[in-house]
């Protein structure tokens, strides 16, 4: 079945507003920490994250009974249900170091990686994504990333 999330288009206007909001709240959450505490400030991000994330959930899964709970339970790998772990963490870490070390080598260091370990996952097929070699051509692009980020960093 197709939806307005197989439209490329969308998806790319979609990834956009993600960056964009990946790019401001780690700043809007740093400057939270410092008139609060940098734990204070990731538990309210997800606090208040938590909101319209369940009011997705609910249009989408018609408050949840599209899903089969107990077939996904028993099908779906231990480690698929931990993301959330690896979410809070990088918004602590994010909260804790930008205003130390400022939003653009912060993030870009971030994307970096984020980069580079999405390139180790499609190379592997991990987490069951689509298997895709690192070319010739991607290796540059990660090259290139980290020249980038060198520089922004260094100057």
């Amino acid at each position: 079945m197709t939806t307005a999330l197989d439209n490329v288009a969308l998806g790319v206007v979609l990834l956009i507003i993600g960056g964009v909001c990946t790019g401001v709240q780690g700043p809007m959450n740093g400057r939270l920490a410092i008139s609060t505490s940098g734990s204070f400030s990731a538990f309210l991000s997800f606090a208040l994250g938590f909101w319209p994330l369940l009011i997705y959930f609910l249009a989408d899964t018609r408050g949840g009974k599209k899903v089969n709970w107990a077939e996904s339970a028993r099908d779906t790998p231990g480690y698929a249900w931990l993301g959330g772990v690896f979410g809070g963490l990088f918004v602590l870490i994010l909260t804790l170091v930008i205003h130390r070390r400022g939003a653009a080598i912060t993030n870009g260091i971030i994307v970096v990686t984020q980069l580079i370990i999405s390139v180790v996952i499609d190379q592997t097929g991990a987490f069951t994504t689509e298997q895709r070699d690192c070319t010739g051509l991607r290796g540059g692009g990660l090259a290139c990333m980290i020249v980038g980020i060198c520089l922004v960093t260094l100057f």
